[in-house]
């Protein structure tokens, strides 16, 4: 199986779960509405949860390219952010855990916007090398 050409396809699930779970819960949290901020949570655990398939498949993916310098720094970008993304929720689901102490519930807060932030510079990175680069096909020969 080419996990290059699988990973464009299902990578946009964690990217909609982690990007509207964000924002809905911070919306919810600051407008007081706790069905708004119970509904974001969900979508974040579950877009996590979806991240991490979504990341594993792209490493998997990497296999199949060849690298080429042209997109090197674009690659390497995405994989920091997508790194980093994952890393920033995961820290975000502990703190979510002792959100009753009050800098764990701050803190899980300034992770949800930091995430946000770290979800969409992953996906820029990952549609330039789509869109400007042609990977994971177009005109990119896969190893094999």
């Amino acid at each position: 199986m080419n996990f290059a050409l699988v990973h464009p396809l299902i990578v946009h699930f964690p990217v909609a779960l982690l990007t509207s779970g964000s924002v809905l819960e911070l919306y919810g949290r600051l407008q007081k509405e706790p069905v708004a901020e119970r509904a974001g949570h969900f979508n974040v655990q579950f877009g996590f949860w979806a991240l991490l398939a979504a990341a594993t498949v792209g490493l998997l993916g990497l296999l199949d390219l060849e690298v080429q310098d042209k997109f090197r720094s674009f690659l390497s970008s995405h994989i920091l952010f997508a790194f980093t993304t994952a890393v920033v929720y995961a820290v975000g689901m502990i703190c979510y855990r002792f959100r009753s102490k009050w800098w764990a519930d701050r803190l899980y807060l300034l992770l949800l916007v930091v995430g946000l932030f770290t979800t969409l510079a992953t996906g820029y990175y990952g549609g330039e090398l789509v869109h400007r680069f042609g990977l994971p096909s177009g005109g990119q020969p896969l190893a094999e």
